[in-house]
Order: structure tokens, then sequence, then C-alpha cells
């Protein structure tokens, strides 16, 4: 009979880097680890665990369940049994409704298993795919994440990586072979920020737990009580401030985290507290492309949304921007990504509510803003709403007269004044019935809360 002290003592050896990553993560003395003893023996060798730590714990008191791959232990291959072991991991989640939370660092398959490697990346797919909208899921890549557990972002709601860790679908090496690309910069942090991989980038385990902590404490916990004052005025709003000053200032303090910095930079999305209330947030930036939308700054939002929608989180969208780039290039792109934003804001179930701070042009409106789409629309005195914004549809509408006048710049000035008070200012809008509200901007906070608090339970 083998001695369970000898046994724990080889397993505590073999595991030792994954267990300090979930250390790191978790309640201190809340881990309960699952399957400590599995081992099975291949060409490559044997280790106690298979290289993965899995089992429950709490983060901030939310049971999560948790997995970590250690790229120490047969530089952290995937093979049958420690496949086993991350599905059950995931499964047990579903079934107590708690989320997940994984850590890989592996160089890919374990060859010398052949087809029973395969089967066991099959079974990892089938859990996160059935974990996938049902618990909250975040993949963690803290040192190598190549072959097919690079797919994984794509079945997950949250993927955070480390700024020196590396994604690829196989070896750097063998994707730049033949070219002059540098294999060092493949896969990296950065690069899976700039394409949208990566939600979140950290360098330290202490900046991994914050964001882990914040995003299963948003996404698992609605509703808490807010340490911020609901009936607080928004001193620093005005007309031109900046998006982040608008975030800071409107939801409550510390509580929002930016996901997918980096990528579609026109537009902000993350998550928040608003007096308590975990809300999705998207917040257009007129400093980038004056706010017009990109094919990644849909795909951004579309995600973010999904997410929303998989666990009844109410949408908070800001709006500045007027309508979508115009890229010749890129308009079958374009079509494709827009299209799904619309839809996917259209066909949510969850609250959607609409703060208009500059313009709100075309798409702008259409997709954030529209009465048929959105449940409450307020707009700053300052917003200017329509089809084109006032100079471009000042040039259609007073074509004649700017052309005759002897200074046309003045004439195409006036014009543009004249039309957007008849057409676009916001209380014109509002009087046709198209905005719930027209409010002076420091009171943003107080009716963005109190329409959070109206629709959340819409049926």
């Amino acid at each position: 009979m083998k001695n369970v002290r000898e046994l724990n003592k080889v397993a505590d050896e073999a595991l030792k880097s994954a267990k300090r990553v979930v250390d790191t993560l978790v309640d201190p003395q809340s881990f309960v680890e699952s399957d400590r003893f599995i081992r099975s023996a291949t060409a490559l060798g044997e280790a106690t665990g298979e290289g993965v730590v899995s089992g429950f714990a709490t983060i901030s008191d939310v049971q999560v369940g948790v997995f970590a791959i250690s790229g120490d232990i047969l530089k952290g291959s995937i093979g049958k049994a420690n496949a086993k072991k991350i599905a059950k991991c995931i499964n047990n989640a579903i079934k107590t409704d708690s989320p997940v939370i994984g850590v890989v660092d592996t160089q890919g398959a374990r060859f010398a298993e052949g087809i029973e490697a395969m089967e066991g990346y099959g079974e990892i797919f089938a859990a996160f795919s059935s974990a996938y909208g049902v618990v909250p899921t975040i993949l963690v890549v803290k040192g190598s994440n190549y072959g097919l557990t690079s797919y994984l972002s794509s079945v997950c709601d949250f993927t955070i990586c480390y700024d020196k860790s590396v994604t690829a679908t196989s070896s750097p090496l063998i994707l730049v072979a033949g070219t002059t690309a540098d294999a060092a910069k493949v896969g990296t942090g950065e690069a899976m920020t700039k394409a949208g991989i990566a939600s979140v980038t950290v360098k330290s385990d202490k900046e991994l737990s914050e964001v882990v902590k914040k995003l299963v404490t948003l996404v698992s916990l609605g509703a808490i009580a807010s340490e911020d004052d609901g009936n607080r005025v928004c001193k620093g709003l005005k007309a031109g401030v900046k998006t982040a000053t608008i975030i800071s200032e409107v939801f409550d303090k510390n509580s929002f985290i930016e996901i997918k910095k980096g990528f579609g930079d026109e537009v902000v999305t993350g998550y928040a507290r608003l007096n308590g209330v975990t809300v999705g947030v998207v917040a257009s930036d007129p400093t980038v492309h004056e706010g017009r939308f990109t094919p990644d700054g849909a795909k951004k939002v579309t995600e973010l949304i999904n997410t929303c929608d998989s666990f009844a989180i109410p949408v908070v969208s800001i709006i500045d921007s007027k309508g979508a780039i115009n890229c010749a290039a890129c308009q079958g792109e374009l079509m494709r990504s827009v299209g799904d934003m619309i839809y996917a804001y259209n066909v949510t179930a969850v609250a959607k509510v609409s703060l208009i701070t500059g313009n709100a042009i075309g798409l702008g409106y259409v997709a954030f803003c529209a009465k048929s789409t959105c449940d409450y629309t307020v707009a700053w005195e300052n917003a200017c709403i329509g089809m084109l914004d006032n100079a471009a549809s000042a040039e259609l509408v007073y074509a004649k007269e700017i052309a005759e006048a002897k200074d046309k710049d003045a004439a195409l000035e006036k014009a543009a004044k004249a039309y957007g008070e008849e057409n676009t200012a916001a209380v014109t809008v509002a009087e046709k019935g198209y905005l719930d509200n027209v409010i002076v901007p420091n009171f943003s906070r107080q009716y963005l809360i109190a329409a959070v608090q109206a629709f959340i339970e819409k049926r």
C-alpha cells in the first residue's frame, strides 16, 4: 500500500508552481483540491496530479471552480488523464453554478498519446462550450499557450494574458518559418491585445488577482450595497470632456474595469457598478475617428453585449459618435460586424439605457439610442442628433445660398447653426418624442441610476 504522506509530498513538489498561482487568485485557505493523485505513465514520463491542479475555492466569497496547468510538468502537455481532470472541474462548476477560472501554461498535446490526447482536447472544448453563457468563464494565459488550447478564447467570456505570455496555434518558430517575421513578437500579450483576443493584459500575479477578483464579483454578484452616493452630483461633467472622465464621474467610484483596451479604440467597453448594480458599459470616444465605428469596435461591442445577455447585466451606452468609419477597403467586414452588433443589441433582453453626450449621428443613434431599440434615452443639452452632422446637412439643404455667399465659410456656419436648431438639437428631438429627457450633464448619474433600476426587471 502506498504511503499517503509520501504521495502528498510528491504531489506538492510536482504541482508547486501551479498551486502558487491558484493560491494567489483565491481566498486564503479556501481551496479544496480534487483528483489530486491522478497519474498515468507515458513515453514522456509520469507525474502525480498530471501537471494540473484543480478544485473549488472562493474569490471574495464567491465560489469558483479553478484549474491550473503547470508548464513545469511535461511542458504542460495535454493528455487524456489531465484533460479529464480539467473537464471534470468545469462540469462540476456548471453543476454548482460557479464561475470557472482556468490558468494555462502548455506547449501542446502529449504527442505520444496520439488520438487519446486529441480526445482529451475534445472533452475540454465540450466542457467549456457547455459552460459558455451559463457560468462566467475566465481563461488566464500564464506562460505558453500553444496548439489547440489557443482556441479556447473563442469559448470563454474573458481571456487574461500576462504581458510575457505567448499564445499561438503552433510554435512561433514554425509560424514564422520562411518569412522575415520575428518569432519573439508572435502571440505576445501585446499582440493578443491588438488582435482583440486578450480582454485584459497583466504584468504580475498581484495584478492578475485584482483583475480576476473584480471580474468575478462584477459578473457573479449582480447587485451589492454601494459605498458611493446614488445622488452624487457629477461636478466634472460638461460638453467636450473626455470619455474617461464621464465614466469615472457617472459610475460608482473605482468600479470600472475596461475590457479589450487597445482594440477598436473608438469605443471603450467594460463593466462597472451603478449604485451597486453591475452594468455593461459601451462608451464611444469622439477623439478617435470622431467616434465612428470600425469593424474591430463593432466586434468588441458585440462581445460585451452577448456576455451581458448571458448573465442578465444591463447595458449603459454613452454615445458621442458620428456613425461608422468611411472605409472602402473594409466595406464587407464593416457590414458584417456592424450588422452583428445591431442584431445583438436589439435581441438582448436586458435593460438598455443610453446617454447622448455629444453627437448621435446615423449609426450612432440607430444602433444605441433609437426608441425601438433602447428602453430609456437621455441627452445633454448640447447633443446633436440626426442623419448627418449639422454642417453636412446644411451643405445639402442650403447648397444654393452657401454657393452664392461672398463668405462661404461664414454662410456655412450660419446655415449649420440654423439647421441644428430646427432639426438636430436635443430639445427639438425630444419634442418629437425621440428622447425621454434632456438633462444638465451634472445630473447624469442620477438619471442613469433611476433608468437602470426602472427597467432592470423588464419582461
